[in-house]
């Protein structure tokens, strides 16, 4: 059985991977860690025989390394025919030196994101830097990472907690991940970049790029648009196959300002930065500008759909402002940064007809002058009235 050796005094003890442990050559107990990740030894009633200060360390190559006294001692991953498996419960790294023994041990430390996407794991003030990626299809918080050596040998770290929505000075939209601990305090992973929207699903996701490769966190929720363009996301709850929640459901705003100079294609819109006013980064809706029916008037408006568990939802928003007729051409008035834009609304998103009895479809010319509308005799009224599809 592969394992390694520690001597306290003139006594020699041998550990193995499964968890027995001989003294000077004699069986007497098991191995485990304590909370403060010293390595303790047990006899088989679990009174303590002796203990170790020891450090662990991932090296460059992603794998664990135990040291004593400044020097490597053991290797988990370099162990031919041995397949670790590591993962984290409340984020205590739990080791299982071969996956296909129940054997294995606790190590507490701090985690950090660093800026690089990599992750930082801080035991007794000895930090490893574990070079990975962030990616899961359902909003949780799954850092993979491999052992360079044997590209078979996979780890998966899972944080549970949740997502929590800020906007920097620039106005970039930042996520931080609230991650619960053992002892039930909380900690935060901050992510580097600014999040986005998946426009094929138009749901929001948080992509990057590491050593040529593109990864992603596909959030799964519920996206809304006010009238006035505030961006409203509801994060779906998430749990695991038993049940236990992994990510917990939570809302953020975005306030935003209508970036587009025209009627066709994505609604993009600026996020404001802290100051109200609005910053560089944009966010880009797919759908289709459209005419809302409001409850006095008929709106400027636009139609998305989005795809949530499986399902596609779709919704239509009415913006604020006015449709208007001025000299022939309809338009679309609204307040942008405290000004008064307008917008003209072309042929071809936008479809003029006789008027209807409902006057909530009629779109009246400037001072309800009849002589500005191209109405035909026999309407209504003087006015020009969108067709509904």
């Amino acid at each position: 059985m592969a394992g390694f050796s520690l001597t306290k005094g003139a006594d020699k003890y041998d550990f193995d991977v499964a968890g027995a442990v001989n003294k000077n050559s004699q069986p007497v107990g098991v191995w485990t860690t304590s909370k403060d990740n010293k390595l303790v030894v047990n006899d088989n009633n679990g009174n303590a025989l002796a203990s170790f200060d020891v450090t662990w360390q991932f090296n460059a190559d992603n794998q664990l390394i135990l040291g004593s006294g400044g020097n490597p001692v053991f290797n988990f991953q370099s162990v031919a025919g041995l397949r670790p498996l590591m993962t984290t419960v409340n984020a205590v790294l739990n080791v299982r030196p071969d996956r296909n023994n129940i054997f294995n041990f606790n190590l507490r430390g701090e985690w950090d994101l660093t800026a690089d996407h990599d992750l930082s794991f801080t035991i007794n003030g000895v930090q490893s830097v574990i070079d990975g990626f962030i990616q899961d299809p359902r909003s949780r918080f799954m850092y993979h990472f491999f052992n360079k050596q044997d590209l078979t040998q996979e780890s998966i770290l899972g944080f549970v907690g949740s997502w929590q929505q800020r906007v920097d000075a620039n106005g970039t939209p930042l996520l931080d991940f609230q991650y619960k601990r053992e002892d039930g305090s909380a900690d935060t992973f901050t992510l580097p970049q600014g999040v986005t929207i998946n426009k094929s699903i138009n749901q929001f996701m948080y992509q990057y790029n590491k050593a040529g490769h593109s990864f992603r966190v596909q959030f799964v929720g519920l996206l809304q648009v006010t009238e006035d363009f505030q961006i409203t996301y509801s994060i779906d709850r998430q749990v695991s196959q038993t049940g236990a929640e992994q990510v917990a459901s939570t809302t953020f705003t975005i306030g935003a300002t209508f970036k587009n100079n025209n009627f066709s294609g994505s609604l993009d819109v600026l996020v404001n930065k802290t100051d109200g006013t609005s910053g560089a980064f944009t966010l880009s809706i797919s759908g289709s500008f459209t005419a809302v029916l409001g409850q006095t008037k008929l709106q400027a408006g636009f139609t998305f759909s989005q795809v949530r568990a499986g399902n596609t939802i779709t919704t239509a928003v009415g913006f604020s402002g006015s449709l208007q007729l001025k000299n022939g051409q309809v338009q679309w008035q609204f307040v942008k940064n405290a000004q008064t834009m307008t917008i003209a609304v072309s042929a071809a998103d936008i479809k003029l007809g006789p008027a209807r009895v409902d006057a909530r479809l009629n779109i009246v010319g400037a001072g309800g002058q009849g002589d500005q509308c191209d109405s035909a005799p026999g309407d209504m009224n003087n006015s020009i009235t969108l067709l509904e599809e």
